[in-house]
């Protein structure tokens, strides 16, 4: 039942989603009412054509991306990396140590350079698989792949249990036991940073931000559409997704902040 819930909540939470079942309900109402489906495929319609050729994309994400500053190496050591699961496509990988880096891949992309920047830190993949996907453990793979660009096998821990982020944040920090004084980078997607964080404080540990791959830049682009109107659609689908989830953690006590930012 669980599973069935939060596949629900998944699919309704993707605007384009929505779009797509407003259309085929707009369809079917046709066909049985007539004209009284109208008004719902022309909510739709407007709701895909806002989405698809718009900066509608770029205004919801800007603010989620542009939260934490700019992602720098820190001058000062650092005791360990944690990098979130969900960084790479654990769908089509043809055997244990084959990752494909697509979208979203940049926080498994830099951690090779920040781990020889820091020789001595600690490196930490949070993320199980859900359990009706086949194939190998995403974690598992994860380590693979860093250890096959240098990463000794004996620096690299995996948190294999979490399906959430709340559960990444709880199950690491139970892993690490981290002391006050102790200084840890949590690289993730920058859109995804502000709930990481959110998450991360609530379960006590205090780690530094490292966002990675920016898809919104300079407030010059703010107000100017993806050249493509899929890629304008999945900065939508993104952001409402991420909006979502930091009113849901607020709302159910997984995070301490409505939009969690910078500390002063």
């Amino acid at each position: 039942m669980h599973s069935i819930l939060a596949q629900a909540y998944y699919f309704l939470s993707v605007p384009s989603n929505i779009i797509a079942a407003l259309a085929v309900l707009g369809l079917v109402m046709t066909v049985c009412l007539g004209r009284s489906a109208v008004s719902v495929a022309a909510v739709a319609l407007v709701t895909l054509v806002a989405a698809t050729l718009s900066p509608a994309g770029n205004i919801l994400l800007f603010p989620l991306e542009h939260r934490f500053p700019t992602a720098r190496i820190p001058s000062q050591e650092i005791d360990g990396i944690i990098v979130l699961g969900r960084s790479y496509d654990s769908q089509s990988h043809g055997h244990l140590s084959s990752i494909l880096l697509e979208e979203d891949t940049e926080p498994m992309s830099v951690i090779p350079d920040i781990a020889r920047r820091y020789p001595r830190a600690r490196i930490i993949f949070s993320g199980g698989t859900d359990p009706s996907n086949p194939g190998p453990r995403e974690a598992a793979v994860a380590k693979e792949y860093f250890v096959s660009l240098g990463i000794a096998a004996d620096r690299i821990s995996i948190e294999d249990q979490s399906l959430t982020t709340k559960e990444s944040a709880q199950f690491t920090a139970a892993l690490v036991h981290p002391s006050p004084s102790s200084r840890w980078l949590l690289v993730t997607s920058a859109y995804h940073l502000p709930l990481a964080m959110g998450a991360f404080r609530k379960a006590g540990f205090n780690v530094i931000g490292f966002s990675v791959g920016l898809r919104t830049h300079g407030a010059d682009e703010l107000w100017r559409p993806a050249k493509t109107a899929t890629d304008n659609l999945r900065r939508v689908d993104i952001a409402v997704a991420e909006w979502l989830n930091l009113l849901i953690y607020r709302l159910s006590g997984f995070s301490d902040e409505w939009f969690p930012g910078p500390l002063t």
